[in-house]
């Protein structure tokens, strides 16, 4: 091969460059004289001085640019390091803007909280309240318990349509009437403890404009109320059961902010166990918060050997979402207790029970818009070392 030929897609540089370095640097054509690479250098004929000359001279503008060209790599190599740099930095900025987010969000829900105990706190010592007193039962030991709604009260909400009517005075009569017939429910199965789920929406809120309306308190008062309801039902329970078990999750009516901007756990149903616990620590036979609470939309409870996972039902609608649930509870679930949708049912869903409470708020203006519609009832079911032997719909009208 004649290596003074050009080679395929070399380019005029390359060759140019190929060359000067063959003659003056690597010697692979130290032989060729100077005079036949004149005119394959410079395109005209010269003497091998002349030529000698000018290749040298070709050397020195050659390696100018080889070292303006390593130079040009070492600038990039920096640019791209400061870019790293600066992306290292403003990661580092993101995380510490991140932590403090988390941690003023964490001071936020505590102040809310705080505030919030205090205005109750001030509201009930300000209040007259009736007397609630221990009376210890006595219950013969038995092969059962009672598990029982207490779901969707609304209290403070005030329905009058061709449907409905509802108010505070009528959810009082409501809850005496249910408090019958978990009692009449009782005797009737010998039943030995009683365990009360509340699974949200035990206030009205604000949530949405027609409620915000047609509500009669405000969010305080709803509090107040319905946890002095509450209280007298647990207390009356407790002298006709050996144990009364109160267990509970916030619903989407009490949520503080709309929707949109409403944290998860911030929701004034969680006020309401406050309050219980608080209004019957002399109640020896009352457990409050005896179970165990994954978060404050889900807790899990043993009854006779049985798991049962409890959620309000907003983020839990669909059947899919009872896989979802066990495998977020990390353990076999023998049943899923939920309300939300104002309605009682029993089902099972992949080998799973699932109990849906209804309500004692019946269909509001709200229901009516959305064409959901739900008698006040709620669910009563006996409970032995199986499971749901049968269960009741109690109906509050």
């Amino acid at each position: 091969m004649d290596k003074l030929a050009r080679l395929p897609n070399e380019s005029d540089l390359a060759y140019h460059k190929r060359l000067i370095y063959g003659k003056l640097v690597d010697g692979t054509l130290a032989d060729e004289d100077y005079s036949e690479l004149a005119h394959l250098l410079y395109g005209k004929e010269y003497s091998s001085d002349s030529t000698r000359k000018m290749t040298y001279g070709s050397l020195r503008t050659l390696q100018l640019m080889d070292e303006q060209a390593e130079k040009s790599i070492t600038s990039e190599e920096l640019l791209s390091e400061l870019d790293m740099k600066r992306m290292e930095f403003q990661k580092e900025r993101q995380k510490f803007y991140d932590q403090r987010n988390a941690l003023n969000k964490v001071l936020r829900e505590r102040a809310r909280q705080e505030e919030l105990n205090e205005i109750i706190t001030q509201a009930v010592s300000n209040g007259d309240l009736p007397q609630l007193e221990y009376s210890p039962a006595y219950v013969e030991e038995s092969d059962n318990d009672l598990l029982v709604s207490l779901n969707d009260i609304h209290y403070g909400a005030v329905v009058d349509n061709y449907w409905n009517h509802y108010n505070s005075d009528i959810c009082r009569e409501m809850m005496c009437h249910y408090l019958d017939r978990v009692i009449e429910i009782s005797k009737r199965h010998n039943s030995e403890r009683c365990i009360i789920w509340a699974n949200g929406d035990e206030i009205s809120g604000n949530i949405h404009h027609s409620i915000a309306v047609s509500n009669k308190e405000n969010v305080i008062e709803q509090v107040i109320g319905v946890s002095e309801l509450i209280s007298g039902f647990l207390a009356e329970l407790s002298k006709h059961f050996q144990s009364v078990h109160f267990v509970s999750v916030a619903g989407n009516h009490s949520r503080i902010d709309i929707k949109d901007r409403a944290l998860k756990d911030e929701r004034l149903d969680d006020l309401v166990e406050w309050y219980l616990k608080a209004r019957l620590q002399a109640f020896e036979n009352i457990a409050i918060g005896d179970y165990e609470k994954i978060d404050s939309t889900m807790y899990l409870i043993d009854i006779r050997g049985k798991v049962y996972c409890g959620v309000h039902g907003d983020y839990d609608g669909s059947a899919a979402k009872v896989q979802t649930l066990q495998t977020m509870a990390r353990r076999p679930l023998y049943a899923v207790l939920s309300g939300h949708l104002h309605h009682c049912k029993v089902d099972e869903v992949q080998g799973v029970k699932t109990v849906m409470a209804g309500s004692f708020l019946g269909m509001d203006d709200f229901c009516v818009s959305k064409r959901i519609y739900g008698e006040p009832e709620q669910m009563v079911c006996v409970c032995d070392d199986t499971g749901i032997v049968c269960s009741y719909c109690v109906k509050l009208k």
